[in-house]
């Protein structure tokens, strides 16, 4: 194999911002591979210092030393915060959680949590771990289990997270993340697996050594989480940036007290190459939190605020962009937990804790806060939540759909009549709002797909009639189809069209399932 084949890079086309033609099964050129195996440890290698590849790889692969000065002081003690030795599902994506009994543990005193460094038993599935802290509600059930990007409804409060290439974490000299009688008395740690070639023979018992201190610092610290929680990329475009913004009604109804930041990380996948947390102050640029033109996933930038945090405060604004590639990608990339999806997220350390309500400020879609309901209205659609569809009942909408249109079909002259201007006037059934709109709401219940079912009742006669009115063509021009007169349909028209595509396919699943 040549160089550019063992990398994933066939034709040799890879730049530096680029992903490669291939990310998985790549080797190591001039490496015996796989280069774990007692064959390839043995190998004699041509070099003066070192006899065998396992020689080589003993010296040239230690992990980098992990560097907390805390962890040293005089009433420091540590806990192993390990998963259950357990098989690795013959699946590419797994997330695995287990839960903790820190009353058990550690005793019921008062206690900071101030550093914690990864134990890695299979790094060959291992993709990321994550300490969360849980409600006193937890019920802890015994053993490891397959959970989603959280733990649970009651254990969502991210303590540490650790991903491939960082030695560990270590808090701020002056804070601590509060455990025991006062703060968390149960938390879960978890794992995400990738295991691309779906391989059945591997089992994983990692997971962190965390230290905790009785001597409490001066502040309890807390972890707040920005960026996008919805959105889809297209295949074959070389950029396509995501935008996210914590916007400054946001931030007044979160932000009870000056929040100070002492480190920053960005996190995205392999398909992200930049990346930026920027803090807008008073409508005009303030600083950057992180600012990374070059995103390479398994070498994470950490930006650290020990001597001089960054303190912010109500009424700003944090805007966080992803920038992704999609070059290589002959499908569609959607945000989800798998490594190839993708993420867009930026992870900011900060005290004290106790100055934010609400320690997720994120968007979906077309930079749609979750926090604050004017972003809603700025759209032009008065609500952008599950309560969409009951809007849409009690307005009579849902009503006058359901009179003048049918299921699937045919299509009514009452109903080709009623949704024209419905879709012409109302930004909801436009543009990329309409989008989000059909993926994250509208499929989710019943009566949002009789919706979409009855919408779609009309394709065709919407289609055309709106594509009429885009480009009306004179009564004297009898060639529809002349080079020099090609349509151009608007976004209202082409949003609507794959709109009917989606909604075919749900009042399909409904006619199935009655």
């Amino acid at each position: 194999m040549t160089n550019g084949q063992e990398l994933g890079d066939p034709n040799c086309t890879w730049t530096e911002t680029s992903t490669p033609y291939r990310v998985t099964g790549l080797t190591h050129p001039g490496i015996c591979d796989p280069w774990e195996s007692p064959s390839c440890l043995l190998k004699t290698v041509n070099h003066s210092l070192y006899k065998t590849q396992g020689d080589w790889l003993h010296a040239i692969c230690k992990a980098g030393d992990f560097v907390c000065p805390g962890i040293n002081e005089t009433g420091v003690q540590n806990l192993t915060v390990r998963l259950d030795n357990t098989s690795v599902p013959a699946q590419v994506t797994t997330y695995i959680c287990q839960y903790i009994d820190l009353v058990r543990e550690i005793g019921s005193g008062d206690f900071h949590l101030i550093a914690a460094e990864p134990i890695i038993d299979n790094a060959n599935v291992l993709h990321h771990m994550i300490l969360f802290g849980c409600d006193d509600s937890q019920n802890i059930t015994q053993g490891p289990f397959e959970c989603g990007m959280t733990a649970s409804p009651s254990c969502q409060d991210f303590l540490i997270a650790w991903t491939v290439g960082l030695a560990g974490d270590c808090s701020h000299p002056m804070t601590g993340i509060r455990l025991g009688q006062t703060g968390y008395k149960k938390i879960a740690i978890q794992l995400h697996w990738n295991n691309p070639f779906t391989k059945s023979d591997w089992t994983d018992s990692s997971g962190l050594r965390i230290y905790y201190t009785p001597n409490l610092r001066t502040y309890d610290a807390g972890i707040w989480i920005t960026g996008s929680n919805y959105f889809v990329l297209p295949p074959k475009l070389p950029s396509v940036t995501v935008t996210s913004t914590c916007t400054k009604g946001c931030t007044r109804n979160v932000v009870t007290g000056p929040v100070n930041i002492t480190k920053a990380i960005n996190h995205m996948h392999y398909a992200g190459k930049q990346m930026s947390i920027e803090v807008l102050r008073d409508g005009s640029h303030y600083l950057y939190l992180t600012n990374e033109p070059i995103f390479v996933y398994d070498s994470p930038q950490v930006y650290l605020y020990t001597d001089e945090v960054i303190t912010l405060q109500a009424g700003d604004e944090l805007i966080t962009r992803c920038t992704f590639t999609t070059a290589n990608r002959n499908t569609t990339t959607f945000q989800g937990q798998a490594t190839l999806d993708e993420m867009c997220y930026g992870f900011l350390t900060y005290y004290p804790a106790q100055n934010l309500k609400n320690k997720f400020c994120l968007t979906e879609g077309p930079d749609v806060s979750l926090c604050d309901t004017q972003t809603a209205q700025d759209h032009g659609c008065p609500i952008l939540s599950s309560k969409l569809v009951d809007q849409l009942y009690t307005s009579g909408l849902s009503q006058q759909l359901e009179d003048k249109c049918m299921l699937f079909s045919p299509c009514k002259e009452e109903c080709k009549e009623f949704l024209v201007p419905l879709i012409q006037s109302n930004k909801c059934f436009q543009g990329e709002l309409f989008e989000y709109i059909k993926g994250r709401i509208l499929t989710r219940s019943y009566d949002g797909r009789q919706i979409m079912a009855r919408l779609s009742s009309c394709e065709k006669e919407v289609y055309a009639l709106l594509s009429y009115q885009s480009n009306p063509i004179s009564s004297t021009d009898t060639s529809v189809c002349k080079a020099s007169r090609g349509t151009q349909l608007t976004s209202a028209v082409n949003n609507f069209a794959s709109f009917f595509i989606i909604a075919y396919s749900f009042a399909f699943l409904i006619f199935l399932n009655q």
